[in-house]
């Protein structure tokens, strides 16, 4: 009899944990859920399709740029604010590597102007025969802005008188690189005729510094640090753009805006300054999840007052803008619900 009634026993007991176990795991369902009144401080009152960990490598540009001090700030910031963000940055050469990275799985965050972007989802210019069509933009954020600075005492009066002459367009890869081509072009400057130093923001600025170079091209957010250096410790100066040139950029690369670098930007500048910009984007590949990339557009704005102090350029940056100059370049489907919510879209 009790050899009978024994695995009776074990039988009923573990149908006893099973259902104990049940028990226990029930409420752990319901551990990302919230009231209908928080459901709106919980992007919807739940974490259906949200990684529990997503990491986010971001490419920025190089050291003396804005790009570089942006990207530390923004990488810091969500990895703050979303806790299920991990972020980090690298510096880089500037937005064509950027691009060609989350290309090639090697980053899924960047910035970048708009007309490199446009170039590469469209497979032109440097992106030829290499077309970019999953990249997808977050954010409008500031206008990128071309500073031509030439030694003074190298007595460039337009940037025409370039020809022949050391100019640091830039480094390889780089959409400030890609600038100075279309600027020497539009000048009717043959691009060849220069002697180039391809360096970045830093190097460029010793070159000018050590007299080794006659000026040099900047593509920053204003106050742009290389700039602040060049005016105030290479005897650097501004050269402005002519209005027939900037009429004839705008006709080829429609991105372009016209734009004026108001007196006293940088030291020792005591006019304005009439040159050309285009705005810059925050972008991520189309892998990136929808709840992801909604979760990052909603934290940035929603608490862009906490990257105040990352640099002077977030003072520009405004949701109402977010959404305008992207060249048809597609935004990201979270992003886009976002915009949606917030009236920035229909």
């Amino acid at each position: 009899m009790r050899k009978t009634l024994f695995p009776l026993f074990l039988i009923v007991l573990a149908f006893a944990l099973v259902a104990c176990s049940s028990d226990t795991s029930a409420p752990a369902e319901g551990n990302g859920s919230s009231s209908e009144g928080e459901a709106s401080n919980n992007n919807e009152g739940n974490n259906e399709g949200r990684p529990d960990s997503y990491n986010i490598q971001m490419t920025t540009g190089t050291t003396t740029g804005v790009y570089y001090p942006l990207g530390a700030a923004f990488t810091e910031f969500f990895t703050r604010e979303i806790d299920y963000i991990q972020a980090s940055s690298q510096a880089t050469n500037g937005s064509v590597q950027n691009l060609n990275f989350m290309q090639q799985g090697e980053s899924n965050m960047a910035l970048t102007p708009i007309g490199t972007l446009w170039e590469a989802y469209n497979g032109e210019g440097p992106f030829s025969g290499n077309a970019y069509e999953d990249v997808r933009i977050l954010a409008a954020l500031y206008p990128n802005v071309n500073h031509f600075v030439a030694r003074k005492d190298a007595a460039l009066t337009s940037i025409a008188d370039i020809e022949g002459r050391n100019f640091a367009p830039g480094a390889t890869g780089s959409a400030t690189e890609i600038e100075s081509r279309q600027t020497l072009e539009a000048y009717g400057v043959d691009y060849d005729s220069v002697n180039h130093n391809f360096v970045g923001f830093t190097e460029a600025t010793d070159l000018m510094r050590n007299r080794q170079v006659d000026a040099a091209m900047i593509m920053a957010g204003i106050p742009a640090a290389a700039v602040s250096e060049m005016t105030a410790t290479a005897d650097g100066v501004l050269l402005s753009y002519d209005d027939d040139i900037i009429a004839k950029m705008q006709e080829q690369y429609p991105w372009y805006i016209e734009f004026i670098i108001s007196a006293e930007s940088y030291e020792n500048q005591d006019e304005d300054v009439k040159t050309v910009a285009q705005l810059n984007m925050l972008v991520v590949d189309a892998s990136m999840p929808e709840e992801v990339a909604y979760d990052l557009v909603k934290t940035f704005w929603e608490k862009i007052d906490q990257l105040q102090d990352a640099h002077a350029v977030v003072a520009q940056f405004d949701v109402e803008n977010a959404v305008t100059g992207l060249a048809d370049v597609p935004l990201h489907p979270g992003a886009e619900k976002y915009y949606k919510e917030v009236g920035v879209l229909q």
